[in-house]
């Protein structure tokens, strides 16, 4: 809660993505809804007139993390010594692979899944591997597969009857821009990132700020004490394509593995 609005999303349709370890998705909207499906769930939001959906979040950050401690000891090893970041490194390698990774497939549930369905058996997969793949294909997959769980949660929400206008990320995830531009062509929608990236802090100011009568609403609060990177990522048209049939075959990859998960 204090996230989202620290990132200043409120309006209905506006959606709050917070990678961190875990990806909490959180979404505005002007009325109570249901999703079905439970993927997404209804709460009140901090500002009366408004609703929260929200998913509680599936690892994601927490996914890079480990492939960086196993798999990345050189650029551990560079980060150590002050010649920059890790994850810079690894990013910077695997945006040369084209999007969909040449068909190999991620599924982020390292501890279970909460996209495209709450699983708790479920279980992290590499999918389509050949000789031809690098490390850098797993990278880039790794980071696919957490937009393709994002997607997944999105569209549950626009389910609900929901319009869903913009993506703000927020977290230590935000920081890689490889990530960012993944997310915007994965789900169609443009990408912002608040000045400050860790908001909740933020997020509890501004609550503090209106129930102390310092503001006068949470729309004069944001305004107050939010503002954004002027880059803002838009989608890809290039990329449609090559994501619609990876994100299909992500989606085929779990449902079939759903019988071995659950055995």
């Amino acid at each position: 809660m204090a996230a989202t609005l620290g990132a200043g999303v409120f309006a209905p349709g506006e959606v709050c993505d917070v990678v961190g370890t875990a990806e909490p998705v959180c979404a505005a909207s002007g009325e109570p809804r249901e999703d079905p499906t439970m993927l997404v769930e209804c709460h009140p939001h901090a500002d009366p007139a408004v609703w929260l959906l929200e998913n509680p979040g599936f690892v994601s950050g927490g996914n890079l993390r480990w492939w960086r401690d196993q798999f990345a000891p050189i650029e551990r090893d560079a980060e150590s010594v002050g010649l920059g970041d890790a994850y810079d490194f690894l990013s910077r390698e695997a945006g040369h692979v084209e999007p969909g990774s040449a068909g190999l497939v991620f599924l982020p549930c390292m501890q279970g899944a909460m996209a495209p369905e709450w699983n708790g058996a479920a279980r992290g997969v590499f999918y389509g591997l050949t000789l031809a793949h690098t490390r850098d294909h797993m990278t880039r997959a790794i980071l696919e597969g957490s937009a393709f769980a994002l997607r997944d949660i999105l569209d549950a929400m626009k389910n609900t009857g929901l319009e869903v206008a913009r993506l703000t990320i927020v977290g230590g995830g935000a920081k890689g821009p490889l990530w960012r531009q993944i997310k915007a062509d994965v789900t169609g929608l443009p990408v912002r990132v608040p000045s400050s990236i860790e908001t909740t802090a933020t997020g509890a100011a501004i609550l503090a700020a209106v129930a102390s009568g310092v503001r006068d609403s949470i729309v004069d609060a944001v305004d107050a004490f939010v503002s954004y990177r002027p880059d803002v990522h838009e989608p890809d048209p290039a990329t449609r394509d090559l994501y619609e049939d990876a994100y299909g075959r992500y989606r085929s990859v779990y449902d079939a593995l759903r019988p071995v998960f659950n055995a």
